[in-house]
């Protein structure tokens, strides 16, 4: 897909919904060794994966974005995928669980106001939320927070 300001709804609903689900599955942790012990590891490895397609979210959204919202950390949230990719065993799970529990926290927020920006600047067709907000791919978005 070519970069183009209205396709950045696509990636900014994923990573609110990959948001969602990560707290879904950490739901019960009270930190980092109950991340690394609950269920063999399967709600890490969900959580990290899903870090890692925030951060692939990120590097497809339009440069344009990214300069118009500086609050948000872009990079950062990218650096961190590509460490998740190339340097799984040497995570921090400290910093994991710290990214979790306070860091997503903030951008949720932050992700959220863009969309309701730029649904008022026209750019977001309100429809085309309207419609993801009945699909069962987008379960964990609460849309009442955008809309």
């Amino acid at each position: 897909m070519l970069p183009n300001e209205r396709n950045d709804l696509l990636y900014l609903l994923n990573i609110l919904e990959y948001i969602g689900k990560i707290w879904k599955y950490t739901e019960k942790i009270n930190n980092a060794e109950e991340l690394f012990e609950l269920n063999e590891q399967m709600n890490l490895n969900a959580s990290l994966t899903l870090l890692a397609n925030i951060g692939e979210n990120v590097s497809k959204t339009t440069e344009e974005l990214k300069n118009e919202y500086p609050n948000v950390e872009w990079q950062k949230i990218k650096k961190f995928r590509n460490r998740i990719a190339h340097d799984y065993a040497g995570i921090d799970l400290a910093i994991v669980y710290e990214i979790i529990t306070n860091d997503l926290r903030v951008l949720k927020p932050e992700i959220e106001k863009i969309i309701k920006d730029k649904i008022k600047q026209k750019i977001f067709d309100i429809e085309e939320i309207k419609i993801s907000k009945k699909s069962k791919y987008y379960y964990h978005i609460n849309f009442d927070e955008i809309l």
